[in-house]
């Protein structure tokens, strides 16, 4: 070791370049699998996680779509009639929910809780694994009453001692605590903090009309199960199957069917689950193996090449009586020695990185006991194997140099197959360069043309609010339609693209079966069209009214229904959910989901009763002023919610997050898988050029032009950046067709996006080659042809 250390002292630019590579390529992939451990740790600390299932919804229409919830019924169905499980409980999440909290001065402190909130069942704790600090969740029987984690505790009252302390909710219900949990882990996908009793339901109207409705399904709205020992999931279908029969849809007895799915595996399922995208971590794992090929590929050759240097020390070495053996190990140690700072120095970087991995991710990632216990294994496995495959060639070629040959100071040319190993090294670091580029590239083309898509409608300078109170929207209405600065004002259930979005049944005209699709149902007022600017391509728009009369449709709708022109539905009559009315305005398709997904068909109507939003066109200029005044109107109107506003481009935006949070990722990671091999190619170059000095000298004082110099440099990179090419482009290609295949509305695959790719390695390359290539080919050959 001591031998080792002097040796790497010695040589300071190659020990330096080797600990920089390995050490980037380390730090990311601890950060990766910081990742991965987090998302397949999910839900995984529940005791009866094996039997705990959840029941699932699917819509037959014209395909099979895949809803996370069930009915409110499910439930108590399933508690009175199923003998499979043991357990059941229900459970509905609520979104921005208003926690208002008496402070000691009396005033009233208000928290907008957007996904901390849900209704259960006492049972919810008894399935899935809490620990109680104070009070038993068995009160939750009771109406009025919710259980706290201690984050919430402190949050809402300042202190955990809160048994017995009430608060209201959406200025409704007045609950009071009876227990309180330990914090829930992060690595959760039921991380609500505030639950109430299913109970209380019972006492909200607008809630407890819904309780015994089998028509709707919130995908919010969950059903969990703890199977019975001894019961299979197979059988838990088969009993669901006779459900479906017997509590059928009220529209249609084969709209809807029920289906029990493990719970510890809706983590990564897209359809009933929450969408985690495995595709996406298993990608990061490729990404961390890239990098990781790519710092033991500059080790491999930066080592080769330094071994010619000591060939001359293993001729004595072994003229004095060293073993292969004993020589391999040596470079095995000198190489272990590099892995082992290279380690230390990207668990530096790790670290000083992972706040801003969980900003770009909205992670909650730390280095905290489970992870240090983790990295205890993984970090010295990562060693081990680095220095294998790092240090394995390098020592064993160096080891079989023959002392008879190198003390004469002769060269050994290792080659595999006739192509020097070390060329086949740095083509497949190029090709890792370039699929990552071209990764890189279509992600961004494909979130340009996201951000450039015609939606249908204008998004700009649309602001939306939230209307706690229908008794008080028409006024509101009024008064900011009032105010200067402002053009138009809508009331509607939601945006024309939103996250939330109801769906049902649709059945045309006189055809006697409904149509095998659902209708995306959006309820709003006739200045809905103006406020969006969405427009007719044939009738007339809504009139006023406080009930439904009348439809619009969308260009969708029509052509599901196999009509030759948007004119052919208008005053035909359509029975969208329950209620039929004539169709007089059909409106331009626009995108009411994210655009990954295609355009649904889309009924807009009049409805009071579900009005929630409150859209606000605003005037170009500088909205500041405005919005004050915006502001001061709403509190008038609702002095007791929480005031939150929200323009349409930044609702927009959201829809991209997953995009976003992809491309920066391989932006990253694609740079530092770059630099890496710049760091490689500077050393490698650097030791080549220096081996060819006097070969340099002796072309140039032959009358070798600078140009033909660089060449003799740059043609074999050329050629190398060419086959990588060969290799990446087909391997990128079909990557990224089936990361675009999830996109309903998608790039096309061009030629460009490979040139960016060749362009960009030729680039770097010429860079890093280059500059030295060109301070050899203009150095002065004298110094080099005097030299030893």
């Amino acid at each position: 070791m001591k031998y080792a250390f002097r040796k790497l002292l010695k040589h300071r630019d190659y020990s330096l370049l080797n600990i920089l590579g390995l050490g980037l390529s380390v730090g990311c992939v601890i950060l990766i699998f910081l990742l991965l451990k987090h998302h397949f740790s999910f839900d995984q600390h529940h005791q009866h996680g094996d039997r705990m299932l959840r029941i699932v919804t699917d819509v037959k229409t014209e395909s099979i779509m895949q809803l996370s919830g069930v009915p409110n019924p499910m439930g108590k169905v399933l508690r009175e009639d199923c003998p499979l499980v043991e357990k059941l409980a229900m459970r509905s999440g609520q979104s921005d929910v208003l926690v208002s909290v008496t402070n000691a001065g009396g005033g009233k402190d208000k928290f907008l809780e957007e996904e901390n909130f849900a209704w259960v069942e006492p049972e919810y704790f008894e399935i899935l694994d809490f620990e109680v600090l104070q009070g038993t969740t068995q009160m939750l029987n009771e109406p009025n009453t919710v259980v706290l984690t201690e984050r919430m505790a402190r949050k809402f009252f300042g202190g955990t001692d809160v048994l017995g302390k009430t608060f209201r909710v959406n200025n409704q219900s007045d609950l009071r605590v009876v227990a309180v949990l330990k914090n829930i882990p992060v690595n959760t996908d039921y991380p609500q903090q505030i639950l109430g009793s299913w109970a209380t339901l019972k006492t909200i109207p607008d809630e407890a009309r819904h309780l015994d409705n089998w028509a709707g399904v919130r995908n919010e709205c969950y059903c969990f199960a703890l199977l019975g020992k001894g019961n299979s999931l197979q059988d838990m279908e088969q009993f669901l199957v006779g459900t479906t029969a017997k509590y059928p849809h009220p529209e249609s007895k084969d709209l809807l069917s029920y289906h029990a799915v493990p719970m510890l595996g809706l983590h990564f399922d897209e359809g009933y689950g929450f969408g985690v995208n495995p595709k996406f971590l298993w990608a990061l794992g490729l990404i961390g193996l890239f990098l990781l090929i790519t710092a033991c590929v500059n080790f491999i050759n930066m080592a080769t090449a330094q071994a010619l240097t000591r060939a001359r020390e293993v001729g004595v070495r072994k003229s004095l009586g060293s073993s292969q053996g004993q020589l391999f190990w040596q470079f095995m140690a000198e190489t272990g020695l590099i892995v082992s700072l290279s380690l230390l120095f990207g668990l530096v970087l790790a670290k000083l990185a992972l706040p801003y991995l969980n900003a770009w991710m909205e992670e909650n990632l730390a280095f905290d006991a489970s992870a240090w216990l983790a990295l205890a294994l993984f970090l010295p496995a990562t060693g081990v194997l680095l220095t294998f495959l790092s240090g394995f060639y390098p020592g064993w070629m160096q080891a079989r140099f023959q002392p008879s040959i190198t003390l004469k100071a002769g060269s050994t040319g290792q080659r595999i197959g006739g192509f020097s190993l070390r060329k086949v090294l740095v083509t497949t670091q190029f090709a890792i360069s370039q699929i990552l580029i071209i990764s890189a590239a279509v992600v961004t083309f494909q979130m340009q043309f996201a951000r450039d898509v015609d939606w249908g409608f204008r998004p700009g300078t649309v602001l939306t609010l939230n209307v706690p109170e229908n008794e008080q929207m028409n006024s509101l209405k009024q008064e900011l339609s009032q105010i200067t600065g402002v053009k138009s004002v809508s009331l509607c259930y939601q945006p024309p693209a939103a996250t939330s979005n109801n769906q049902t049944g649709i059945q045309y005209e006189n055809r006697p079966e409904p149509e095998p699709w659902i209708v995306n149902n959006k309820s709003a007022d006739a200045n809905y069209l103006e406020t969006f600017g969405l427009k007719l391509v044939a009738g007339r728009n809504l009139l006023p009214s406080d009930t439904v009369r009348e439809y619009l449709v969308n260009e969708t709708f029509v052509k599901k229904l196999n009509l030759g022109s948007p004119e052919e539905i208008l005053n035909k009559r359509v029975k969208v959910g329950q209620i039929e009315a004539p169709v007089v305005g059909v409106v331009r398709d626009y995108h009411n989901w994210a655009i990954s997904q295609p355009i649904s068909a889309i009924a807009v109507f009049s409805f009071p009763d579900a009005y929630s939003t409150c859209a606000v066109q605003l005037n170009p200029g500088n909205p500041a002023p405005v919005l004050a005044q915006i502001k001061q109107v709403w509190e008038r109107h609702f002095p007791d919610h929480f005031y939150e506003q929200q323009f349409m481009d930044d609702q927009l935006s959201r829809f991209m997050d997953a995009e976003i949070t992809a491309l920066r990722m391989v932006r990253t990671f694609a740079g530092i898988a770059i630099f890496i091999g710049c760091l490689g190619l500077y050393g490698l170059a650097a030791f080549m050029i220096e081996r060819k000095r006097k070969e340099i000298g002796v072309r140039k004082t032959l009358g070798a032009s600078i140009p033909g110099l660089l060449w003799l440099f740059g043609k074999e990179y050329a050629k190398m950046i060419v086959i990588a090419f060969a290799i990446a482009a087909p391997m990128a290609w079909w990557g990224m067709s089936l990361w675009l295949e999830d996109y309903a509305y998608r790039i096309h695959l061009g030629a460009g996006v490979f040139f960016v790719s060749l362009l960009t390695t030729a680039l770097v390359a010429l860079v890093t080659v280059g500059f030295q290539s060109a301070r050899a080919a203009l150095a002065n050959p004298v110094g080099a042809l005097r030299a030893d």
